[in-house]
């Protein structure tokens, strides 16, 4: 499997969702104060209100960390931890990790350590040529980790919701359950296939942690997804998490230009 479609499956996968243990293990890294007593609020209510603050911020910083999946035990496995700014208004992404990489509607740009013999150190896939594409294409279109709608689609159910504190802030945690038989049939795209993937490969609902602060902006998702055989590849069990930070500061985002740019 080549870096670039590891890195596609690894980033589809953890956008789809996660494990039964998951709830266990998601109070590790923020202190409970209380447990609310009223309804638990409708998915799409979230959505739309955390969807409406998400936009008007255009920009966001987000720590992304990836344990396990298509790329244990692989080179490219670090490139799976990076920090990634985006800018959601001209639907560009820039990370930064063990490489580099510049995401836009219509290209993902690579820079990995000890290219550039040639001065040309990036590498940049278009992503309307390939099979490849299908999946790196909707993270640069849609910046699917700052996509609420990618991250609560349909199917999606909010099964408890607490008010606890994370990092020292005040935050709402959601345990939703999505269940892929409904988000197969609404999805479109990458999405409607990922669904399709996981259900192919004998799953049939996903768990996922959400927290949010007071104006409703993500503040951190958690996914784990389950060991699965894809395609006939043994795909290890992954560990995701998302942390988002710097709603609506300034990014600055270059494509690298032509002189430095090879074609993958």
């Amino acid at each position: 499997m080549t870096t670039l479609s590891a890195l596609a499956l690894a980033t589809t996968l953890g956008a789809c969702g996660s494990s039964p243990e998951q709830s266990a293990q998601s109070d590790n890294n923020d202190d409970q104060q209380s447990s609310s007593d009223a309804a638990l609020q409708d998915v799409s209510a979230l959505v739309s209100q955390a969807s409406t603050t998400m936009d008007s911020k255009k920009t966001v910083t987000m720590k992304v960390s990836i344990e396990g999946g298509a790329m244990q035990g692989s080179p490219a496995a670090g490139l799976q931890n990076q920090t990634c700014r985006a800018d959601l208004n001209n639907a560009k992404m820039a990370c930064e990790g063990a490489g580099e990489s510049v995401f836009t509607e219509d290209a993902v740009y690579m820079k990995m350590p000890g290219q550039g013999q040639s001065g040309k150190p990036w590498m940049k896939q278009d992503l309307n040529s390939s099979q490849i594409s299908d999946s790196m294409g909707q993270l640069g279109k849609t910046m699917q980790f700052s996509n609420i709608e990618s991250i609560l689609p349909a199917g999606s159910e909010i099964t408890d919701q607490q008010q606890v504190q994370l990092n020292g802030q005040q935050a709402t945690r959601y345990d939703v359950t999505t269940d892929l038989q409904k988000a197969a049939a609404e999805a479109e795209g990458v999405q409607k296939k990922s669904s399709e993937m996981l259900i192919n490969a004998g799953v049939t609902e996903t768990e996922k942690t959400v927290w949010v602060d007071s104006n409703n902006l993500l503040m951190k998702v958690e996914n784990v997804t389950p060991a699965m055989k894809i395609a006939g590849q043994q795909v290890p069990e992954t560990t995701q998490t998302v942390t988002y930070s710097d709603w609506g500061e300034p990014v600055d985002i270059t494509v690298p230009p032509a002189s430095k740019v090879s074609e993958f």
